[in-house]
């Protein structure tokens, strides 16, 4: 992977400073090896198992309005 330039030509310096930090902090992660097979990370399994299933209604129920 080729390295790319940031062009922070009119933006004021804390904020060119700061974006040079995210976009090293993302080639840092970029160059990490990732274990095949998984993306991202597990889901948390709910330890009481299923309760039962909701309808659309039911969810939107919590929030009073109609989506």
């Amino acid at each position: 992977m080729q390295p790319k330039t940031l062009d922070l030509e009119g933006i004021p310096e804390p904020i060119a400073r700061a974006l040079e930090v995210v976009a090293q902090m993302a080639r840092t992660i970029a160059e990490r090896p990732q274990p095949e097979g998984i993306v991202g990370r597990e889901l948390p399994v709910w330890p009481l198992g299923v309760i039962g299933a909701l309808s659309r209604d039911e969810i939107y129920d919590d929030y009073q309005c109609r989506c």
